[in-house]
């Protein structure tokens, strides 16, 4: 698992150095390219889930990013309690513009892999989230012995 985290970690490094002239952060990308692919607007605390960070984190990107003229928050017209997150016309060309340079990057980081190990790795990643989203946390942890307890028997 940490060889899977050193390298999602060492290609993201290799984004922001790469996308550093879009004057973005990797959360400001992330953020937008969640909103952009939804396709319809997204309320704060579901772009928070998709981000997987906090409401509190994600209002002070929201902040940010409206203050760069890149999305607006618009009331719900259904619930006036509740805001929509929508893209202005530069977070739609923002996104154009780093969107197919992320996919170049990742294509040339995979392009060592044939096809057909591509979707292998594909599918043991879906196996291993399948296996993470399975596990008590709280059982295994409860359960794991102690290092340097010495083994009975």
């Amino acid at each position: 698992m940490m060889a899977l985290v050193q390298t999602a970690e060492a290609f993201l490094g290799v984004v922001d150095q790469a996308l550093r002239d879009h004057g973005l952060s990797r959360a400001g990308r992330q953020a937008l390219a969640v909103i952009d692919g939804a396709g319809e607007p997204l309320s704060p605390t579901a772009i928070a889930d998709r981000l997987i960070v906090t409401t509190a984190s994600v209002t002070s990107l929201l902040d940010t990013l409206e203050r760069k003229g890149l999305l607006m928050r618009r009331p719900d017209p259904d619930d006036r309690r509740r805001l929509h997150v929508v893209l202005t016309d530069a977070g739609r060309e923002a996104v154009e513009d780093f969107l197919p340079q992320v996919v170049a990057l990742q294509t040339a980081a995979l392009s060592g892999l044939a096809e057909a190990e591509r979707q292998t790795l594909l599918d043991l990643l879906r196996r291993i989230e399948a296996g993470v989203a399975a596990v008590d946390a709280r059982a295994v942890v409860a359960a794991a012995p102690r290092r340097g307890t010495p083994r009975r028997g």
